[in-house]
């Protein structure tokens, strides 16, 4: 018997994470004017787009632990105060990069605690096939949190201003805490208590399953995160060689848009992962998109409808395949070493994250800058790198290891 209704609970942290995260893609969504305002440069962008999800790969192994030694919604609190107050201070204080750079950092340490602390007091609190379908539910709300984040950025700029939009991001995070009233305490016996504040990687790393199925995720979000920062900067240089050309709509609702549009068609690629296997479903996606990639880096200045019509599409293909990488993580992962492995994930994952957006920026500076159709051919060769990765991962056959679907 769970300690409260398993709707009620997945409803209450879903919609925690999502008002939580508000703050995920709100530099994306304002590059343009921002790059303007403090005279940001190709790099720069790709920090200022990359940090916070270096902030998250810092401090997920350090929370993962805290929230195994004390109740997790004081961690789930005390990291939804962090985002607040650093979303807050860019609206307020923010006058450069290297001031943002500080505080988007520190926004993405909380967000760390907001999501991957959410998923524990989920799983604390559900068992079963319950907890089975939550955690789907928790991370549908993750890809929709983030499509909300550019929608929002987007509609607050134009009415309000770049400050109101991390105002919102900051009230969004003292919001989420509200959802920690309507979770009830764990089951009993599920919450464990440790005494580490670090997880132990060892066994994990000794696992070729996992370390697959990790990699996998990095090259994901190598890819994922750097077409999300870099979307908006993209669509911006197309409309301009196209004379402002535009087709309804503005970028960041196109982006939003994107991730929206991918929600549903992860869920069916990770349904045919279960049918045909994950490994070659994941090796085809990851094929795909190293595809749509080069088509995009090869009509960068092309028609404006075209290109549109190509982000979203790449924008299917980046993201289709993390709930079949996911779920073949979790398959490979034992009870043993899943506490260790799942923070192994997140942090080799969010690191990458990081990684390739700021990649993606030297790329078009060396190319020379943003005005320039091979600076974004090269852009977009360097995101293609990430699906190398993947699909590189699930064609790997290491020597005596049994063979996994």
């Amino acid at each position: 018997m769970t300690a409260g209704s398993p709707v009620r609970i997945t409803f209450a942290l879903s919609i925690g994470l999502m008002l939580g995260q508000m703050a995920i893609m709100a530099i994306p969504a304002l590059t343009v004017d921002l790059a303007v305002l403090w005279q940001l440069d190709a790099a720069r962008i790709g920090w200022l787009g990359g940090i916070y999800f270096a902030g998250y790969a810092v401090a997920l192994p350090f929370l993962t632990g805290a929230a195994e030694r004390m109740d997790g919604r004081i961690v789930y609190a005390a990291a939804a105060l962090i985002s607040a107050a650093a979303s807050f201070c860019v609206a307020l204080y923010a006058d450069g990069f290297w001031w943002a750079l500080a505080l988007r950092f520190s926004a993405g340490i909380g967000f760390a605690g907001i999501h991957i602390v959410g998923m524990k007091l989920l799983a604390d609190r559900l068992s079963g096939t319950a907890q089975v379908r939550a955690s789907a539910y928790y991370t549908a709300a993750f890809a929709i949190g983030s499509g909300c984040s550019f929608l929002a950025a987007g509609l607050f700029s134009k009415l309000f201003g770049w400050q109101a939009v991390f105002i919102a991001a900051g009230i969004g995070s003292l919001l989420s805490m509200a959802v920690l009233l309507l979770i009830g305490p764990p089951l009993a016996g599920n919450e464990i208590r440790t005494s580490r504040w670090f997880p132990d990687f060892r066994a994990a790393l000794r696992d070729v399953e996992i370390i697959r199925y990790v990699l996998a995720y990095a090259g994901n979000l190598w890819e994922v995160f750097a077409v999300r920062v870099w979307f908006v900067p993209f669509l911006a240089f197309n409309m301009a060689v196209n004379e402002g050309a535009r087709w309804g709509l503005e970028p960041a609702t196109a982006v939003g848009l994107s991730v929206f549009i991918a929600v549903p068609l992860n869920i069916a690629i990770a349904e045919l992962g279960v049918r045909w296997g994950r490994k070659p479903v994941i090796f085809a996606v990851s094929l795909a998109s190293i595809v749509v990639c080069g088509w995009l880096g090869w009509q960068a200045s092309g028609p404006y409808v075209l290109v549109l019509a190509l982000l979203l599409l790449h924008g299917i293909t980046s993201y289709g395949d993390v709930g079949a990488i996911a779920a073949g993580f979790v398959a490979a992962s034992t009870g043993e070493t899943r506490a260790a492995a799942l923070a192994l994930f997140g942090v080799i994952g969010f690191t990458f994250g990081f990684l390739g957006p700021l990649a993606v920026g030297l790329a078009i500076d060396l190319a020379g800058g943003r005005e320039e159709p091979v600076a974004w051919f090269w852009a977009f060769a360097v995101m293609a790198f990430g699906s190398v990765i993947s699909a590189a991962a699930m064609a790997w056959r290491p020597k005596c290891h049994p063979k996994t679907p």
